[in-house]
């Protein structure tokens, strides 16, 4: 293999990282994808003045450390939140059905959820459609009433933090890796949401929302 033909190499096999970490920090950001994005600009920037033998080398390196760094955390934090206990809303959006694990909190009466969801998720659970609900192997149908996060007053955010923080423990460190090192997709709205029995009156609920 020529020098030539080995810096070529090399520079495909960064610029794959350069590429694949700025699209993952576009779309939703985190540690993981802005460090992959540094080192490689500065790996490319070395191939450029001081080629060597060893660039394919510390290409290949790169490009497997990054995507098994972010495999891996991913893989962590799904498995923590799974560890705890998780129901499971099954509902139709404009995209078609919409399947989400979540999980729960018992604040008063209420069966409460926290989703960071997607547009056409979240529309559905504002306007207040069914939901297949199943908790513990029963399946029930709900009607959300869901309020977007930023419209919480401080003492209903800290209801729902509270009791996710007593019910879940260190594993609400997940999330904060999660967000840290994967970071989040940038069209997420995170809303809270109660899940009624359809067909209760305003009597079944609580003060809290």
């Amino acid at each position: 293999m020529t020098h030539m033909t080995s810096s070529r190499i090399a520079v495909f096999i960064t610029g794959l990282t350069v590429i694949g970490t700025l699209l993952l920090i576009l779309e939703r950001g985190g540690l993981i994808a802005w460090v992959g994005f540094v080192v490689g600009i500065g790996l490319l920037a070395k191939i450029w003045f001081k080629p060597s033998n060893r660039d394919v080398t510390l290409g290949v390196v790169l490009l497997a450390v990054t995507g098994l760094v972010w495999i891996a955390t991913h893989q962590y934090v799904i498995s923590t939140w799974e560890s705890g206990e998780v129901v499971e809303l099954n509902f139709e959006t404009s995209k078609g059905p919409h399947i989400a694990r979540l999980w729960v909190m018992d604040i008063g009466d209420d069966e409460v959820v926290y989703f960071d969801a997607p547009p056409e998720a979240a529309e559905s659970l504002l306007a207040g459609k069914p939901v297949q609900f199943e908790r513990a192997g029963n399946v029930s149908t709900r009607t959300p009433s869901a309020t977007p996060v930023d419209q919480l007053s401080e003492a209903e955010g800290e209801a729902v933090l509270g009791a996710m923080e007593a019910k879940y423990g260190d594993r609400n460190n997940a999330a904060i890796v999660y967000y840290a090192l994967l970071g989040s997709p940038r069209d997420r709205i995170p809303l809270v949401a109660r899940m009624l029995i359809t067909g209760s009156g305003p009597s079944a609920r609580s003060n809290l929302f």
